[in-house]
């Protein structure tokens, strides 16, 4: 296994549009909050650790399936270092999704209908773990010649064939539920339900009945960034969105809540 250690992760190669990872680490150190523009397919598969997906926090178990939608905010939190951590998982973009779907089995409307009611997190049986695994491990195998289209083809069926287990599940319905929200839980929902509005430290303290530095304190502790942080990001995406449907940059810059188009 020790190929398999990592003390870092990686996003999508320029010009990828699929990859698979394994990684098993000892005493890692937790990340902050990350989106990707592609979808994650994530199965933890041994250690302690807590999933926070946005205002929704997961206890996860091994063999737990997390899908994390394209620009949702989503970190690992490790409650207990000195335990391997170790979680297997791929990237796939849109297209991809798009590509593998048929009429009676569209991958993308699945996923997006999940991402729409928050159905994060999934509970795979033995059977469906070990194949989502072993496909994962053959594909890191076949990387070491991935410049041979053979190859790269092997690796793109095998990522179908993730796919479509992962869509499977979702299929189902049967979405684990996340544990009771603490009070940042419900700060961060009001940010994504006001992100087109003033929004600042003050304004949020007084609506939560807290003090800022309690509110920086526990926001901080949560998502391991700022609460500023948090609101640019959030803004940032927002705006890309709205771009991608046309918006020109000046109004998208201000529908988005940044107060200048010199600042967005």
């Amino acid at each position: 296994m020790d190929e398999l250690i990592r003390t870092e992760t990686n996003d999508l190669r320029q010009g990828t549009e699929f990859d698979c990872r394994h990684h098993l680490d000892m005493g890692w150190t937790t990340l902050t909050f990350h989106m990707h523009p592609h979808y994650e397919f994530y199965l933890f598969i041994q250690g302690r650790a807590q999933l926070r997906i946005e205002e929704e926090s997961f206890d996860a178990h091994p063999m737990d399936l997390f899908i994390f939608p394209p620009g949702v905010l989503h970190r690992a939190l490790i409650l207990d270092t000195s335990c391997l951590y170790e979680r297997a998982y791929f990237y796939a973009t849109r297209k991809v999704l798009a590509d593998i779907s048929e009429e009676g089995f569209d991958l993308l409307r699945i996923l997006d209908a999940a991402a729409v009611r928050r159905d994060y997190s999934y509970h795979m049986d033995a059977e469906s773990a070990s194949r989502f695994i072993r496909l994962i491990d053959e594909s890191l195998a076949e990387n070491n010649d991935a410049r041979d289209p053979f190859h790269h083809l092997m690796n793109r069926c095998r990522v179908n064939m993730l796919s479509l287990i992962a869509c499977g599940i979702v299929q189902r319905r049967e979405a684990l539920p996340p544990r009771n929200p603490e009070r940042i839980s419900e700060v961060i929902r009001y940010i994504n339900e006001h992100i087109r509005e003033p929004l600042s430290l003050d304004s949020l303290a007084e609506q939560f009945f807290i003090s800022k530095y309690t509110l920086l304190h526990e926001f901080k502790s949560y998502a391991n960034i700022s609460v500023h942080q948090y609101i640019l990001y959030k803004r940032i995406l927002y705006a890309q969105q709205l771009m991608q449907r046309g918006i020109a940059p000046g109004s998208a810059a201000r529908q988005s809540g940044f107060n200048d188009y010199a600042g967005f």
